[in-house]
């Protein structure tokens, strides 16, 4: 990245982290997150990260951790080394969208207390939550294929434009 850039970067990554930390991320996990997405390659290590944020390794082990768990990141190891490389690329909004543990989980739960509560009011409420969950599972599976084919359409657009 040219020297100039680099300070523009920086800022962006900085307001963009903001925006994270604003909707509930913590600070440094929403600045590595943020890192990775403009990086070159999507991809670096712990110590890349400690260096570019100038955090400490254990500030910067506890944020990776934390957008490993949400499924924000994935971890690879270095080919040939025992260190690790923190990835992002398209999977995380992807993971962002179809992996909601309340999405997965709460099918179950809810079909066990409308058997307990057996007919009623209760027991309706439960039912159109359970339909509400059915719902947004075939809602997200169709916007993610829209996507899938939208992202293929603007790749054919970019590479037509630079050829």
């Amino acid at each position: 990245m040219r020297e100039d850039k680099a300070g523009e970067v920086g800022a962006f990554v900085e307001r963009f982290a903001s925006t994270l930390t604003d909707a509930g991320f913590p600070r440094l996990a929403a600045r590595v997150f943020a890192t990775l997405l403009v990086s070159e390659t999507g991809r670096l290590t712990a110590a890349e990260l400690a260096e570019k944020l100038r955090a400490s390794s254990g500030g910067v082990s506890g944020a990776v951790r934390y957008l490993v768990h949400l499924r924000l990141i994935r971890v690879e190891r270095d080919p040939g080394t025992r260190r690790h490389a923190y990835v992002v690329d398209g999977s995380w909004y992807e993971a962002t969208v179809t992996a909601n543990p309340f999405l997965e989980r709460g099918e179950a739960d809810l079909r066990e207390g409308i058997a307990i509560l057996g007919d009623s009011p209760a027991a309706d409420r439960l039912n159109e939550t359970l339909d509400l969950i059915h719902f947004l599972r075939d809602e997200t599976q169709a916007m993610m294929r829209r996507w899938h084919e939208r992202k293929a359409e603007q790749r054919t657009r970019r590479t037509a434009r630079r050829a």
